[in-house]
C-alpha cells in the first residue's frame, strides 16, 4: 500500500505546484479562442527578440498559424501563408507561432522556407499560448477577423483554395 501511496503523494504535490505558478506573462486575455468570439490576446517574441502583440494587428485580417519544424503538414503550408501574405498585402497579416519546437530549429525551418511573415517564439514545453488556443496537432490555422474576432479555422493542412475561400469572406467589404 505504501508503495502506491508516496508516487501518487508525489504526483498530486507536483500538479498542485504546476497549476499555482501564476499567470505566464505572454498571455494577457483570460479566455480560450473560440469561433464567433474575440482571440485571446498575447505577446511573444520573433525571431530576432522583438515582442508582438497580437491585439496590435487589430484593424487587419490575421491569419495566426500553430506550426512546428517536425512537422511535415507544416512544411507544405507554410509556403501557402507565405504567397497569401504577399498577395494581400497590408490587408492581412500571417503570424505563426512554434509548437513544441526548438527556437534554433524553428529559425532554421522559416528560413530554409524563404518565410518572412512574424514567426514567434513560445515555450517548447509549457506552450500556454497553443493552450489558450486549444491547439493539440500541426498545422493549426485560425483566421480573426479586423476587430479580433475567430471566424473560422482550419485543423490540419490547408491548400489554397480553402485559405482564398477563407480570406475572401474576411475582406469583403461590409455594406
Amino acid at each position: 500500500m505504501l508503495t502506491l501511496a508516496i508516487p501518487a503523494g508525489l504526483l498530486a504535490l507536483i500538479l498542485r505546484d504546476h497549476g499555482s505558478s501564476g499567470p505566464d506573462p505572454a498571455i494577457v486575455a483570460p479566455t480560450r479562442a473560440r469561433i464567433g468570439s474575440v482571440a485571446p490576446d498575447f505577446v511573444l517574441p520573433d525571431l530576432d527578440g522583438k515582442p508582438l502583440r497580437l491585439s496590435s494587428l487589430r484593424g487587419r485580417v490575421v491569419v495566426l498559424t500553430f506550426f512546428a519544424s517536425w512537422c511535415h503538414p507544416c512544411e507544405e503550408d507554410m509556403p501557402i501563408l507565405e504567397r497569401a501574405q504577399r498577395a494581400k498585402g497590408s490587408r492581412i497579416a500571417v503570424v505563426g507561432v512554434n509548437y513544441q519546437d526548438i527556437p534554433g530549429d524553428t529559425r532554421d525551418f522559416v528560413r530554409r522556407l524563404g518565410v518572412t511573415f512574424p514567426t514567434l517564439i513560445e515555450d517548447s514545453i509549457a506552450n500556454p499560448v497553443a493552450t489558450r488556443y486549444d491547439v493539440h496537432a500541426m498545422p493549426d490555422t485560425l483566421f480573426i477577423d479586423a476587430a479580433g474576432v475567430v471566424r473560422a479555422r482550419v485543423y490540419g493542412q490547408t491548400n489554397t483554395h480553402d485559405l482564398e475561400a477563407a480570406l475572401s469572406d474576411l475582406l469583403r467589404p461590409t455594406a
